[in-house]
């Protein structure tokens, strides 16, 4: 059924760079039974401070791989919940291998013995898997791998609510995983870091063109673009989003 709805709130939208003034990646999604963030980049606190997202309520994090403009920003979102929001709900946190430990050595460098201290609510890790599907705070996740540096843990994110199924390349060069993970999404929120030179990792326009109708979902937004990508964004023939941006699946 698609009754169902969700709002996707754009929270950050940049690379790593930060290019364009942009935030890094980080995508919200509200609906009835939960909320969850889909990556979570270094600079996503403020920009759920921007747009009004409480940190406090958020039930699950999925993280697509372990860089920090992807996962950076966990430990802040911890720090908050220990802090200044006193959280007390628990937070599920999903993510490639190595996850609980990249979190742990990024808040124990950040804020030396904030991990050994009281908590007043839960975190419970749980794995990626491309063979078995996640069901968590009312949502299936799936994930299919992709082509993003040497590790074969870097992951495409698919994720239903309720019949709406929102995908999310992650980083990655082209992939025929591409295809699958896309399939019959309502709304396909692919990066697009280069306009026409393919960069190792990562999706440039042409080929993004190229391959468009084969994805096969309802609704195609880019993120994630670098210097030359924003400085042709009225010569695009494809949906763009921005840091604060809201859509209706």
């Amino acid at each position: 059924m698609d009754n169902t709805s969700v709002t996707l709130r754009c929270i950050g939208t940049g690379d790593a760079f930060g290019s364009g003034g942009r935030l890094h990646s980080c995508f919200h999604l509200d609906y009835q039974g939960g909320q969850m963030l889909i990556d979570c980049g270094c600079s996503s606190l403020i920009g759920m401070q921007r747009c009004g997202v409480i940190p406090a309520a958020i039930d699950t994090v999925v993280i697509s791989h372990l860089h920090g403009d992807h996962f950076g920003g966990i430990p802040y979102l911890l720090l908050e919940g220990m802090y200044a929001s006193q959280r007390t709900r628990r937070l599920t946190l999903i993510g490639p291998r190595g996850l609980q430990q990249r979190v742990e050595a990024a808040a124990e460098a950040l804020y030396p013995g904030m991990i050994g201290k009281k908590r007043s609510f839960p975190i419970n890790y749980r794995l990626l898997d491309p063979k078995n599907s996640l069901q968590v705070n009312g949502a299936q996740i799936d994930c299919f791998r992709v082509r993003h540096g040497r590790s074969q843990h870097v992951y495409g994110v698919r994720v239903e609510i309720g019949g709406k199924v929102i995908s999310y390349t992650g980083d990655t060069e082209w992939t025929d995983n591409l295809i699958p993970l896309t399939r019959g999404s309502h709304l396909a929120i692919a990066e697009c870091f280069a306009y026409d030179v393919p960069i190792p990792g990562h999706l440039d326009y042409q080929t993004l063109l190229q391959h468009h109708s084969q994805l096969g979902c309802r609704k195609l937004v880019i993120t994630h673009m670098g210097p030359e990508m924003l400085s042709r964004l009225d010569q695009l023939d494809m949906d763009t989003v921005s840091d604060g941006e809201i859509i209706e699946v």
